[in-house]
């Protein structure tokens, strides 16, 4: 076989010569790459950690504004709906809906509601009061909560405040035509049911006209008129 071999590379001399060439060239092309290709050491490693930390940490953070700040603007947010509605109550909402949002979920307007009064295009706020007058009702002021620690303050219809206005007249009085249920439940004896009754005549009639119509609300005689004859005013 040695002798094959031997015969075979003097036969075949220059063909041998020319694979060695081409294998020393090899093998010299890998070891001056090698060469050439800086060492890997802890303190790459570490840095090729921390850019990819950093680039994650980067990716989840912008993928995570937009849901808190689209929580943050369209939370609920509650209104009070009175007036000539036929569902008056408080209602959840959001920072996208209008007035008239909020009066559908009331159930819409009763047929003697003054449409002309209300802005249904105006956008509602937290806390907001919504009121809607009857056809003839001069629009009254309505409290702002007295959760609040701001001075008192109105919301009409259209959902723009008034400064000063409140649910109490002259002396502290309770104010018939623009008191809310909660405001009418400061009276004693009056519970939800009753100043409901009060809220519902108001909305029927336009109004009270006088004190002394509180005895045309079931519920309410001579007794309790008398009673109450120094807490109310219209």
């Amino acid at each position: 076989m040695g002798n094959e071999l031997l015969t075979w590379v003097n036969s075949h001399r220059l063909m041998s010569i020319i694979l060695a060439s081409v294998a020393m060239l090899g093998l010299g092309l890998v070891v001056l790459v090698a060469l050439m290709r800086p060492p890997v050491t802890a303190a790459s490693i570490e840095t090729a950690a921390t850019t990819t930390s950093q680039a994650s940490r980067t990716s989840v953070t912008k993928r995570s504004q937009p849901s808190v700040l689209k929580e943050s603007v369209s939370g609920p947010i509650y209104v009070d709906v009175k007036g000539a509605v036929k569902q008056p109550g408080l209602y959840r909402v959001t920072a996208a809906m209008r007035v008239a949002d909020a009066i559908e979920l009331a159930k819409g307007l009763l047929p003697q509601a003054d449409q002309r009064q209300v802005n249904l295009a105006a956008k509602v706020v937290d806390q907001q009061v919504i009121y809607v007058p009857v056809k003839g009702e001069q629009l009254p002021a309505i409290a702002a909560p007295a959760a609040t620690s701001q001075p008192e303050t109105a919301t009409t219809a259209g959902g723009t405040p008034k400064a000063g206005s409140k649910t109490t007249g002259a002396k502290g009085k309770i104010n018939l035509n623009t008191a809310d249920v909660a405001a009418l439940q400061k009276l004693a004896g009056v519970g939800q049911k009753k100043a409901e009754k009060i809220i519902a005549f108001r909305n029927e009639h336009g109004g009270f006209k006088s004190v002394a119509e509180l005895k045309k609300v079931g519920g309410f005689g001579d007794k309790t008129l008398a009673k109450f004859q120094d807490q109310l005013t219209v």
